[in-house]
């Protein structure tokens, strides 16, 4: 029986996402990277928004296009799998971290092109969704 560790994420980009090309023996496969910043509904002891920080990757097509089209501060809306990594660090001593694996990637802060005249940020970013049920995605 399958268990289920899925996430849907709701909020901004820390920074720009990181694109790269990876070439193993299934053949070259495009990842790319980014960090998620959600707000909570409450507020922490000292009165500050309460916020917690999502390492995110996307694989394939929609690797290449969160790549070309979102930019740090960007709003998304995502639906992906939890994957924890384990490893042994340079001293030897255990290590892990847990990130989203994207499927599904809303692109909020793109607005669909009104005009031939586009904004400077938004020129070449004329869609507001990607979606992806790229089974690249969940091989990873």
């Amino acid at each position: 029986m399958k268990n289920i560790a899925q996430v849907h994420l709701d909020g901004n980009l820390t920074a720009d996402p990181e694109t790269k090309s990876l070439n193993n023996e299934r053949g070259e496969r495009v990842l790319t990277s980014f960090r998620v910043a959600a707000n909570h509904e409450w507020n922490q002891k000292d009165g500050n928004k309460a916020v917690s920080y999502f390492s995110v990757e996307c694989w394939g097509k929609l690797a290449e296009n969160s790549g070309r089209y979102l930019r740090k501060g960007d709003h998304v809306t995502l639906i992906g799998d939890l994957r924890q990594d384990r490893w042994l660090d340079a001293e030897g001593q255990p290590r892990q971290a847990v990130k989203v694996v994207a499927r599904y990637v809303r692109f909020d802060s793109i607005v669909p092109k009104k005009s031939t005249e586009a904004s400077d940020k938004n020129a070449d970013r004329d869609t507001n969704t990607v979606a992806a049920a790229d089974s690249e995605a969940v091989a990873a």
